[in-house]
């Protein structure tokens, strides 16, 4: 309902920027909480700005009242901690309707003990149990996580997989899939793990990079070792490194879940292919945009 107010908690990220965008573009009013509201200047009048911070439960309360359903997207070592004070503050100004961006391999058997899984896996239990009407996105490893882990200087990426395989998703239909279930019935009670429809290795993926940036980039598989002395030196804290060297791990072992037919069940067209992700993002992949 285009009369309904949405509040989009993580709004200055990749996928929640775009929900801001898709939404906004689709006519619907919305808000959002933020702790920099100069980060959002750029959106103008186009959205409600409630500055905010999900560590500080009081300050919540103003994006919450009046607000008929919210987007929830949240990272780092307090997630837990945040988004039930998020669930919470919903609880308490009725909100209708909460999506919550979880993680596609939250509950699988390899994921289970990393910190990451027991973030997200706690909100999830949280959200579950709080009360209101709720549904959970689980995508897939984001194709725009190439634009970091593409070393430029040296036209490659570098990254202790083999030859293992995942499927990509397009940050954009992971909001547009949220979009679809912020703004239609019957996806309550429901968790959607969202990817693309191809199962591609990194050989293919630095391939199709390279065929739209009209530059050769490699491949290398590294030792997990200096993987993670790369992630620990890049500021990663200690907890997050090692929960995505699990992830790599279960890459290189082929222990990724297959794709599903979740986006075009939702929303009626296929996924878009790492191709298009690829040509759409070639300026940034070369650092010039």
């Amino acid at each position: 309902m285009k009369n309904e107010n949405i509040l989009i908690i993580g709004a200055t990220g990749t996928v929640g920027s775009e929900v801001v965008k898709q939404l906004v573009e689709s006519g619907h009013k919305v808000r959002v909480l933020v702790r920099d509201p100069a980060k959002v200047k750029h959106r103008g009048k186009a959205v409600e700005v409630i500055k905010g911070d999900l560590e500080k439960p009081e300050t919540l309360v103003p994006a919450f009242a009046n607000t008929d359903k919210a987007f929830v997207l949240s990272t780092g070592p307090q997630l837990l901690a945040m988004e039930t004070n998020a669930f919470h503050a919903a609880k308490k100004a009725g909100v209708k309707h909460i999506v919550k961006l979880s993680g596609r391999h939250v509950n699988a058997d390899f994921m289970v003990g990393t910190a990451l899984s027991q973030w997200h896996a706690g909100s999830e239990q949280s959200l579950q149990t709080i009360g209101i009407p709720w549904t959970i996105l689980r995508p897939q490893a984001f194709a725009s996580n190439f634009l970091m882990w593409l070393d430029r200087k040296q036209s490659g990426i570098f990254l202790p997989v083999g030859d293992g395989k995942d499927s990509f998703i397009d940050p954009r239909d992971i909001a547009a899939v949220a979009v679809k279930v912020l703004t239609t019935s019957g996806h309550g009670g429901r968790i959607y793990e969202i990817t693309s429809s191809e199962f591609l290795d990194f050989h293919q993926t630095t391939q199709k990079i390279s065929s739209a940036i009209g530059r050769k980039v490699s491949y290398t598989d590294i030792p997990e070792q200096v993987m993670r002395e790369g992630l620990i030196a890049s500021g990663l804290p200690v907890a997050f490194a090692e929960s995505m060297l699990v992830y790599f791990s279960a890459v290189k072992n082929g222990k990724m879940f297959a794709p599903t037919s979740a986006v075009e069940d939702i929303l009626g067209r296929p996924p878009r292919s790492f191709d298009e992700w690829a040509r759409d993002n070639a300026g940034a992949l070369k650092g010039v945009a």
